[in-house]
């Protein structure tokens, strides 16, 4: 897979992580702050809804791309200590003249065994944002690694998780159905045209041992600049409908393999 660095001539310090001819992360490492994709500035939606302003974290971070978001951690949240699990050695090559992120250690690692060697409820909250060409990573989002999620959360942790799809959501239906299968609650974040099936897209699906700040994060995603759906509560059990969670045996189909409709 072909990985290069693209420099963004709007913004001085903007940078577009490329793999295999995609666009796979973008940071501007003059302002960590400013994130130029929808589906991260959802993330950080989630991650402001659940924790106070300006606390400090412990973060795992699942693929780690261009660190966009281990910076804005880092900027927004002075203090935390981070770790990022990175299994692409040409991603980590070409990143490196970037810099490093403060309190960050960046392991050249699979995402799955990375978390299978942290302590038992270490973390306030992991993100999984792993890559393989045009649509994010979902062969290893099976009930047993999102078990292992959970065990590293501590009791008021999140675990956020970036995965795209397209109707009818054949992929992201069954991880929410292992996500809500290990956590107390579940939510969903997407752009409403990915939602009604205009097009495919990033959803963003978050749970964690704890009820999670439902209103809240309604009223930070309908005010925020890339607009999000929230899906949680009642209308999360009809979205997930009959799917069930993957497994070694019954691994998550790649989104084309089947068809339905949207969720309106």
């Amino acid at each position: 897979m072909n990985v290069e660095l693209l420099k963004d001539l709007d913004r001085s310090g903007g940078w577009t992580l490329m793999a295999g001819g995609a666009e796979q992360s973008y940071v501007d490492i003059d302002d960590p702050t400013h994130l130029e994709f929808e589906y991260m500035q959802h993330i950080a939606l989630v991650v402001d809804a659940a924790y106070d302003e300006g606390a400090p974290l412990d973060v795992v971070h699942l693929g780690g791309g261009a660190l966009t978001m281990p910076r804005w951690i880092a900027a927004t949240r002075p203090g935390s200590e981070q770790v990022v699990f990175e299994a692409s050695q040409q991603i980590l090559d070409a990143v490196r003249p970037l810099g490093s992120v403060p309190d960050c250690e960046v392991r050249h690692s699979e995402a799955v065994d990375g978390i299978a060697g942290l302590a038992a409820e270490s973390v306030d909250l992991a993100i999984w944002d792993l890559y393989d060409g045009p649509r994010a990573v979902t062969a290893a989002l099976d009930l047993a690694a999102l078990w292992l999620l959970r065990r590293v959360l501590r009791p008021h942790g999140v675990a956020v998780l970036n995965v795209s799809d397209v109707v009818p959501f054949a992929v992201v239906r069954p991880v929410l159905a292992g996500l809500r299968a290990v956590t107390d609650e579940v939510v969903l974040l997407a752009e409403p045209a990915t939602l009604r099936g205009r097009r495919s897209g990033n959803c963003v699906l978050a749970g964690g041992p704890a009820s999670l700040p439902i209103e809240r994060l309604l009223r930070a995603a309908a005010a925020a600049p890339a607009r999000a759906r929230v899906v949680a509560g009642p209308a999360m059990a009809e979205f997930i409908g009959t799917a069930v969670p993957a497994t070694a045996d019954a691994p998550l189909p790649h989104p084309d393999e089947a068809s339905g409709r949207a969720f309106l």
